[in-house]
This record gives C-alpha cells, structure tokens and sequence, in this order.
C-alpha cells in the first residue's frame, strides 16, 4: 500500500490521563510482540498520525536500492546487531552516490534547494540559551574556524577529520598553543550595520572572548565549555589567531566544528534587536525571509570566499534554499516530496522509507547510523524527591523494554540509548543493551525488579508513591513515539504519570523549560538534544560537570566533576578512551539520564538532488548539515526529465 498517511490524528488526551485506548495496548503489548503500525494506531497520547501500510516489509527497492555492501569499515559485523539493521544499511549506504549516473553532468550551478525544516528558535542570537537549536540553522549564514566535509564524494560516514572553513591552516605548536591562519579577503554580508566589510582577526578574537562568559556569563551557554580553558587569545597580524590554553585541552579542535563556535561581527552584537533579528555572517546564503511558522530562506552570498573542495568550483552551488517549517506536519512533507517540491525528506520509518524510495520514480533512500547528539530520552530533576534516590532512577530506566520499542517504533532500525561519540571509540555501530550493561547500565528490561526497586526506595505499594510529572512532544515523530512507548511502560509498572504536552508552536516553552531550567513543577522533561557536539567532551564535560554551562540536566556528582576534567587533558586516543569509560560507569551506573531508543536516521532524496546526506553528527538538512547546502546542487537535466 502506497498510501503513507491517513491524515487523521489521535484526540488529544485529559492531561494527566492515560486514554482507554493506551490502557488496551498495553493489555495487549503484555500479551503480542508490537508493531510499528499497531504502536501508532492505539493512539499513545496525543497528536500521533495514524500509519497506514502492510506490517510486512515488501516495500519496493525502486532505484534507492544499494549494491548488498556494507560501507567500508562496518565488517565484521559484531555481536547484537540485527540481520534487519545490517541488510537496511546494504540496501541504502550512502557510500553508493559517489558512483550515481548523473555526478557526471556537475556539479552545477544555479537553481533553489528546497527541504522542510522547524520554527525551532525564537531569533538568531547565537550567544544565548537557544546556542545549540541554532546549531541547525546558523551555518548557513555563518562561519566557524573549523568544519567537516559533507559531499557525495568524500562521506565521511562517521569519521571526522577537521577541515578549515574561514582558517585556511593550524597548527598545534604544543598542548597549550593554537596558531590559526585566516583565509584573506574574507567579507561579512552586505547587510547594515556591518555592511559587506572584510573579516580580521580581532572579528575571531572579540568573539572568542564573547563565547568564554567572562565579561558576561550570560552569553555563550554553548560555547562556554569549549573556551573555558583558554588563557589569552592573540592577534598578531590581521589573519592570525594565537589561542593559549590554562591547561591541555585535547578537544578544542574538534569541538570548534560544531557549528556553534561561528564568528560575527561587533558592530552588529552591539545592538541586540538587528543581532537577534538579522544572522549577518560571512555564510555561503544571505538571509531572504525568517517567518516562522512559514519559512526559512536565504539567497547566495555573492562574495562568499569558499571553493567547492571536490570539483575547485566556486560556492554556493545554488542561487537560494527555500525551507517551508513543515515538521510539524509529516502528511504534507511527504505528499511535498511526492510531487517534487522538496528536493530531500526526512523519512519517518522503514516502512515509509521502502514506500516512498519504491513509489518517487528515482528517488534515492539512505540509512545512517544513530547520532548520539539527538535521540528521545529524559532529563530528570535529580535534587527532587524520590527522583534523588538512585534505586528510583535505575528503576524508570529498567522499567523500559528497548528491545520492544527498537522491534515496533523503530522497526528494527533503532538502537539502544545513550549518547557519546562511539565513533571514537574506533565503533562503526552503537553500543549494545549487553555492553551497556557491562559499564553499569540498567538498560536491560526487568519490571519486576523495577517495582521492587520503586517499593524499597519509597516505600509505596504501587509506584514512587506519587505522580511522575513530564514535559512531552505531541509533534508527530519517531521520537515522539518512543517517548509515549517510555511513558506507557512506566505506566505498566504502576507508576502514575502526568503529561504536560506541547506542539510545534510551543516549542520556547520546552526550550526555556530545559535551557533555562524553568522547570515549574515538573519531574521530567523529554529532550532530544543529548550533548550535543563533534568531540566526546561535549558529551562529558558539558552535560555531567556541575560547572558547565551547558549542564541543563541537573547533575552534580564530585566524581564526575573531576573526570570530566581529567578526560579532556589526554591527547593519547587509548588514554582518553579509558577515562571515558569511567565517566560512562558513573553515569549510567546513576541512572541520571533516562535513555530509550536510538533510532536510525532515515531520508530520501530526489534524483536531481547531489551532495545531500546524512553523517553520524549532521544531517541534511535538518540539522547540523545546513552547513552543506553550500555543496548541494541540483542536476536540471534530471530534473526536467
């Protein structure tokens, strides 16, 4: 059945109640192994789209179909991984679109990108507590120092080597010094108050120093623990930056391709109304239109300094993307990518992926590993009674079956929670229930145990003795999904839970409820957002130190304060491997965070469309990828054809 979506919704519940038709599921998940399509036809709670579609996997292959390879590196395949996970990855590798027909005819110019997107942020000050939302949105008018290559040609998959965006070289003299060479005649947009003037040294400098929090400990929330170990920071010439380190900060580099470091200038953070309206950088689009809840749009620089490193091309390769804010509502994505105009789908399902890859003549799918930087799981309020009791934490967490929700949400293509870098870890897949376990997890699912563990700490015959209060999505997701299918085993276990929801609408109520930790009376906020960062000390030092900035998760644990630090010294691989591993002991040994599912990043592409991807860390164009849309171009032979 090639119908993807019904359109109808699930009304939507009496906060605070299960519906009659969660309490059925339930009765029956206890009984029958779940379905994706029975999961969202019982209606878990609120403004879930009804599938429609064969539980059965024969969706066509259509020309989205890869060669039965897995990408280089991913063999052998190790203990934990399903035979439905490793022929979805055969089937639709990325590694494929190096070699597709129409690379021959570019890459070519002109053109407008066109993909959906989220009215996720409120405006564009990157120094404030929406930093890391705007990771997703900002390189496509800003720059950092450092990037990562996102094109056809050179996938890094999950490998990611440094490459310059505005430093055109470095060098790390010793553990404590940074030398960074700017590219020359670099110019900011032709946009008032800056007004197309050239980029120095000191533009790098002064926001450096913005993003340490010293002078304001309001600006920088993101930024704040990538710089907080710097000492001075030097210019001394026009296209030099020294940066001089207190101690050995091994993830500097790294960390300055997450695209929250960007550069901008003074003269227009000077006055917060055009700052917060305008993202005047030095980007590879000018900004055309910012009107949420419609759209996102910009237009070519045209002084943009940057080559296309493949084909040596001038960039961008398109005169304008054009991001209609359709997240929200799946139905008209999908029905979008069907007649053309959006040129790439963020796919919802295995399901959904074969369907739309086998029903979009030439339409291309991809299946890429989980990121660890966002995946549905929950922030707790960790000094709220009996949610400081480790016994009650390790309880919700071990009241969950992850294999259930990987089985029925995920459809197979899902993996267990928990977020740091496996990456570099020298792991091509994420970790398993069982590793997790190993290192202290509570992973595996034990309900009985669970109720044990809730009557001990609590002493209440049923439950944790009184309302588990959470923040949850309605806006129809795989997340979304998970989040219910978590909140509805918590439920099995006698826990009584209360939902406070929002929509796509509200999405600064949840913002400001975990960034700025208003948490009112809530017990729990669900987050996607689990790091988030290129180097394994943005998911260490930033979420688990009581001093970070960037700890919106309510963690204070001495131990882990001190090795978070130590971690980030190390510039030996196997030393920080092991002193990773001992953060990821305590963490999960706590139970600080309540993790589950991982699930697989799923998209289509149109024929037409090259240099669109997805990597471990950034995806096109939903997320940290904007920064590709530089390279994307669009073939208009193919798509006159």
């Amino acid at each position: 059945m090639n119908n993807l979506a019904c359109g109808v919704t699930a009304a939507p519940p009496v906060p605070g109640e299960a519906t009659m038709r969660e309490e059925n599921y339930w009765k029956r998940a206890l009984r029958t192994p779940v379905t994706r399509r029975r999961t969202l036809a019982l209606g878990l709670a609120g403004g879930i789209l009804i599938a429609c579609g064969d539980d059965d996997d024969d969706g066509k292959q259509g020309n989205g179909g890869g060669d039965g390879k897995l990408p280089p590196g991913f063999e052998p395949v190790p203990p934990g991984i399903s035979k439905t996970l490793v022929d979805y990855r055969k089937k639709y590798s990325s590694y494929r679109f190096a070699d597709l027909a129409g690379q021959a005819d570019g890459p070519q110019s002109g053109g407008t990108f066109r993909y959906s997107t989220y009215p996720g942020v409120t405006g564009w000050d990157v120094t404030g507590p929406e930093g890391d939302t705007l990771a997703s949105f900002a390189s496509a008018h800003f720059n950092g120092l450092l990037t990562f290559r996102m094109n056809d040609k050179e996938n890094p998959d999950n490998l990611y080597p440094a490459v310059g965006d505005l430093a055109q070289s470095w060098e790390q003299k010793d553990d404590l010094t940074v030398s960074f060479k700017l590219h020359q005649g670099v110019k900011f947009h032709d946009t008032a108050p800056v007004s197309g003037r050239e980029l120095t040294s000191e533009d790098v400098a002064y926001c450096f120093k913005v993003y340490q929090g010293t002078q304001d400990p309001t600006k920088g929330i993101a930024q704040q623990p990538i710089f907080s170990e710097v000492d001075k920071i030097e210019t001394p010439d026009k296209h030099t930056v020294v940066v001089k380190f207190k101690a050995p900060a091994a993830y500097f580099l790294n960390s300055l391709m997450y695209p929250v470091a960007v550069i901008f200038a003074k003269e227009a953070f000077e006055k917060p109304d055009i700052f917060k309206k305008t993202p005047i950088g030095t980007g590879a689009f000018v900004l055309d239109k910012w009107d949420p809840p419609n759209v996102h749009s910009g237009k070519k620089n045209p002084t943009y300094f940057r080559k296309d490193p493949v084909s040596g091309k001038q960039l961008p390769f398109v005169d304008a993307f054009e991001a209609p804010m359709l997240l929200g509502n799946h139905p008209q994505e999908v029905a979008q990518f069907r007649s053309g105009n959006l040129d790439t789908l963020w796919v919802q399902g295995k399901t959904e992926l074969d369907n739309v890859v086998g029903s979009v003549n030439g339409a291309l799918g991809q299946v890429e590993i989980p990121p660890p930087g966002f995946q549905p799981y929950m922030v707790l309020k960790l000094d709220k009674p009996p949610l400081n009791d480790r016994r009650v934490r390790r309880a919700l967490q071990m009241a969950i079956d992850i294999n259930g929700i990987i089985d029925s949400v995920a459809e197979g293509l899902g993996a267990p929670g928990y977020a740091q870098d496996y990456s570099y870890f020298g792991r091509n897949w994420p970790w398993s229930i069982e590793e997790l376990d190993k290192l202290g997890a509570a992973h595996k699912y034990n309900v009985d145990e669970a109720k044990k563990l809730l009557k001990e700490a609590t002493g209440a015959e049923k439950g944790m003795g009184r309302p588990l209060k959470v923040m949850v999505s309605t806006i129809p997701s795989t997340g979304t999904d998970v989040a219910k299918l978590m909140i509805g085993y918590w439920r099995n276990a006698g826990i009584d839970v209360v939902l406070d929801e929002y929509g796509v609408q509200d999405l600064t109520r949840w913002s400001t409820a975990l960034f700025a930790k208003q948490w009112g009376d809530l017990d729990g906020v669900f987050a996607g957002f689990a790091g988030p960062g290129m180097d394994p000390d943005q998911y260490a030092y930033g979420p688990l130190n009581s001093k970070s900035p960037r700890n919106f998760f309510w963690v204070n644990d001495p131990k882990l304060d001190k090795l978070t630090v130590d971690q980030r010294r190390l510039f030996k691989e196997e030393e920080r491997r092991k002193a990773l591993e001992e953060v990821m002991k305590i963490d999960l040994g706590e139970a600080y965070r309540i993790w589950g599912v991982n699930p697989y990043k799923l998209s289509a592409r149109q024929p037409w469309a090259f240099n669109v991807l997805d990597t471990i860390h950034a995806w096109s164009n939903v997320g940290w990828g904007q920064k590709s849309n530089e390279v994307v171009w669009i073939n208009q032979k193919l798509k006159k054809a």
